[in-house]
């Protein structure tokens, strides 16, 4: 098991990059509720129970398609970070959920911490906007 993370194509430096870039959007979105800050194996929310009538956590998820085409096009990737939140928050309020938090997964074959950055600048728009917290991806 000579393989490093390097010769798979992972480059832990521009990962690393990635997470520096993006620690000031990501601190924006938080609620009092959140506990801990970025980089933990889980986001942590404290949920308060007593502040609804009848407590029901409901979740979703979705992702931006054939946008990801449009944005690299473009060379503009914010816009599909703000999407991205309101189709899940959609899907949540059009139940009666109040968006809590927020879970971003991002996956690419060659990672330009640039464009994780204005990624998640989008995404953390978005969750500013809904008034949920990005606490993981």
């Amino acid at each position: 098991m000579g393989e490093t993370y390097e010769a798979a194509g992972v480059s832990i430096g521009a990962g690393e990059a990635a997470v520096d870039a993006i620690k000031a959007d990501v601190r924006s979105t938080f609620r009092p509720e959140v506990i801990g800050d970025i980089g933990g194996f889980g986001g942590l929310f404290r949920f308060d129970p007593k502040k609804y009538k009848d407590p029901i956590l409901v979740s979703s998820t979705d992702g931006v398609g054939t946008k990801a085409l449009v944005a690299r096009s473009v060379g503009r990737f914010d816009s599909i970070g703000v999407d991205l939140v309101a189709m899940c928050v959609d899907d949540l309020v059009c139940q009666g959920a109040e968006p809590l938090f927020f879970l971003d997964y991002i996956s690419v074959g060659h990672l330009d911490p640039t464009h994780i950055k204005q990624l998640v600048a989008g995404v953390a728009d978005g969750c500013r906007q809904a008034g949920c917290a990005l606490i993981g991806g």
